[in-house]
């Protein structure tokens, strides 16, 4: 019989033993001393790959000694009862850093590579006052010891126990009870959310097939009589939460080097309601009608089925008065976390926050976790999300990117989940995105959004789709306004939409909904030779029935000489210009909203004429409905347009009908995906590719910048 045949039966043979001596009336089983005697061979424990334990570990004398520290690597057992009480005896010596883990179990490729993880008992040369969450007995990085602690100095013996019952945990140190916890609530959750396990799902919490491990982390150590006590699991008792939650969870806006703005909003539930009631069906002539009036609880109330509220509709998402915290950090320096202040939620913006962060590292990815409480201060839900910041200009930097627009729920393609481009881009783990408006759609059904209650609405309902969500709270974003999210099609200011002013719907979205600056147009830096502008089309505009001529604008004079002055500086080797609406086109001939059509052609010769002016400037476009990438034939200016956000969302323009102007065209949702690539010689010459992409993320075209003569 081989060598691990035989260690795999002394394994199983512990195991059987463990199962028949649970009595007959489901009582915890009854370990014998033989059994605990397990624990000090070498059979009983397996390394985190499932082979045999190397010589690194020495069992003899009824003790385990780790005698190669980092040669022996940490070790563990077969699946044990997760309920137990466990009580051992360790030595170590000077510098030690060891400890047992418990409730160990994987937790998936994103967090330390799908490795074996759980609670610790922290065992480590350290002083026998410190409280610090990585000293002896501390619930691991996550809950520190009491002061009043007895530990004796390396060579000399101490005495441990764990006690873990159901969400009830207790370290003891020389018979005192330094650290416990409890592992279910929003208090417990914000505690690992802010340690090193975060993004973790019930991390410490009992699960059948659950582990024990002996941690190689460096110095010598040794462990003897170990006495383990299977417990019965508890009847689980876990109070409902009751908010406010985070069921939007955060979105960011305007990063550069040093600084970003992040959004978020307390919510009623935790989740957005899927079964609700379906609003009232309005036709597309009834809905014009009723924009026309200005009677908002009217129109609000003849979407709604009879005797029922907003909040009872499918996909509400209603807010909650809370407050909100956030904290940040680096991602490779937890230590280094830096808090806000709390915010105070409130019906008046419905319930959103944001904080405006400075003084950040550039190039640096950063973990956030905010925290939500009632009003009386009650520790309540929490999330965690993540941003980029751009890399110093002088940096020679590879970089993905992506970019979208023109998507609303009643168009999702996901169902319940939302639209496939976001867990298509998420492979592509894009440093930013940039949305190009159009993000949703006040005037479609389902409801008309003729108030700001019902824009609110569909805020809440498009942000708590989990896909769109869950990337948006990860990923650095810059966000553009555009008609159909101001107020409705081809909108300018001094117009109305029901009940609601162009100027409120601006508000809505400048300064509430999405993260707020006072001008909303930027450009930034994204390393040696990446630049993109992220351009404003409505806030500035003029009528789109204005006379064409050297007064009508869609940008205003502000932002259209900014745009050229911050162009003629920038050395960057491509300049990537970020508009809500065509600049080359072509449009439809009925359009009169964008610098593709006539209504707004001074303007659109101008642009066309400077940006084509300008070495490395291409246009990158929302608001179409259909992919394309043209070339003026005037300028020789590119434009990339990315097409919907779902199939069901194409329309606009027949396939097929290829222009002059058109080096690609194709009639179908998707996004657009960037990659800026460093050769790595001594030039460090760099490439833009732009591709064209399906909903999952197909390629369908590619174009590569410098274009070869």
């Amino acid at each position: 019989m081989t060598v691990f045949r035989i260690l795999f039966c002394l394994v199983a043979a512990f195991t059987v033993d463990l199962q028949q001596s649970h009595a007959q009336d489901g009582t915890s089983p009854q370990i014998t001393p033989e059994q605990n005697a397990n624990w000090a061979r070498r059979g009983f424990w397996q390394t985190t790959r499932g082979t045999p334990v190397s010589d690194g570990w020495q069992f003899q004398n009824g003790e385990i000694t780790l005698a190669k520290p980092r040669q022996g690597g940490s070790i563990v057992t077969q699946p044990m009862p997760p309920n137990f009480e466990l009580s051992w005896q360790w030595r170590i010596e000077a510098g030690v850093n060891s400890g047992i883990k418990y409730r160990v179990r994987k937790f998936g490729k994103e967090l330390f590579n799908n490795s074996m993880l759980g609670i610790e008992y922290q065992i480590i040369d350290s002083e026998p006052h410190s409280t610090s969450k990585g000293s002896t007995a501390s619930i691991y990085d996550l809950v520190e010891p009491q002061r009043q602690k007895t530990l004796h100095p390396p060579g000399q013996w101490n005495s441990s126990k764990i006690i873990a019952l159901g969400d009830q945990i207790e370290h003891y140190l020389n018979g005192e009870r330094v650290a416990s916890a409890t592992t279910v609530g929003p208090e417990w959750d914000t505690i690992v959310a802010l340690s090193k396990f975060g993004g973790s799902v019930d991390f410490g919490r009992p699960q059948v097939g659950d582990r024990f491990m002996l941690t190689d982390h460096g110095g010598k150590v040794t462990y003897k009589d170990f006495q383990f006590i299977p417990l019965d699991a508890p009847p689980t008792d876990t109070p409902p939460r009751t908010g406010p939650f985070l069921a939007n969870a955060t979105r960011n806006g305007w990063a550069d080097q040093h600084s970003i703005v992040i959004w978020t909003r307390t919510t009623r539930n935790s989740e957005m309601l899927t079964e609700g009631k379906q609003f009232v069906d309005i036709d597309q002539k009834l809905a014009g009608q009723l924009a026309k009036q200005t009677d908002a609880d009217k129109l609000l109330s003849v979407q709604l089925p009879e005797g029922t509220t907003l909040d009872e509709m499918f996909g509400a998402c209603p807010g909650a008065a809370g407050r909100a915290r956030l904290t940040y950090f680096p991602i490779k320096q937890r230590h280094a976390a830096k808090q806000t202040r709390w915010i105070t939620t409130s019906a008046e913006s419905d319930f959103t926050a944001q904080w405006k962060i400075e003084g950040l590292k550039p190039n640096t990815e950063y973990g956030t976790v905010v925290e939500a409480q009632t009003l009386e201060g009650q520790a309540s839900a929490v999330v965690r999300g993540a941003f980029r910041t751009a890399p110093p200009e002088e940096n020679p930097q590879n970089l993905q990117f992506c970019i979208t627009t023109c998507h609303d729920f009643i168009r999702r393609d996901d169902g319940l989940q939302g639209h496939q481009i976001y867990p298509a881009m998420n492979k592509f783990k894009p440093d930013f995105i940039v949305h190009e408006g159009d993000i949703e759609y006040y005037d479609k059904p389902a409801p008309w959004a003729l108030t700001k209650s019902l824009m609110r609405f569909k805020w809440g309902r498009i942000f708590s789709l989990p896909s769109n969500r869950d990337f948006y709270n990860r990923t650095t974003s810059y966000f553009i306004k555009d008609d159909h999210d101001t107020l409705a099609n081809d909108s300018w200011p001094g117009q109305s939409y029901g009940a609601v002013t162009f100027e409120e719907g601006v508000k809505l979205f400048n300064e509430e909904q999405f993260p707020t600056k006072n001008e909303r147009y930027k450009t930034i830096r994204w390393g040696r030779d990446l630049q993109i502008w992220i351009l404003e089309g409505r806030d500035y505009r003029s009528r789109n029935d204005m006379p064409d001529g050297p007064e009508k604008s869609i940008l205003g004079k502000k932002q259209k000489a900014w745009l050229f002055k911050t162009l003629e500086e920038s050395d960057a080797k491509f300049k990537l210009i970020c508009s809500p609406t065509p600049i080359v086109g072509p449009d439809r001939a009925n359009k009169k909203d964008n610098h593709a059509n006539d209504i707004f052609a001074y303007e659109g010769d101008q642009l066309r004429t400077k940006l084509s002016a300008t070495p490395g400037a291409i246009v990158f476009c929302g608001d179409r409905h259909w992919q394309y990438a043209s070339v003026d034939e005037q300028t020789n200016l590119w434009e990339f347009g990315c097409g919907p956000g779902s199939d069901k969302h194409q329309f606009g323009w027949k396939p097929g009908d290829e222009r002059p102007v058109h080096r690609f065209l194709r009639v179908d949702g998707g996004f657009l995906s960037g990659e800026l690539k460093y050769s790595g010689d001594k030039d460090e010459t760099s490439t833009l590719t732009i591709c064209h992409r399906s909903v999952t993320g197909q390629k369908v075209s590619e174009f590569q910048f410098p274009i070869e003569p």
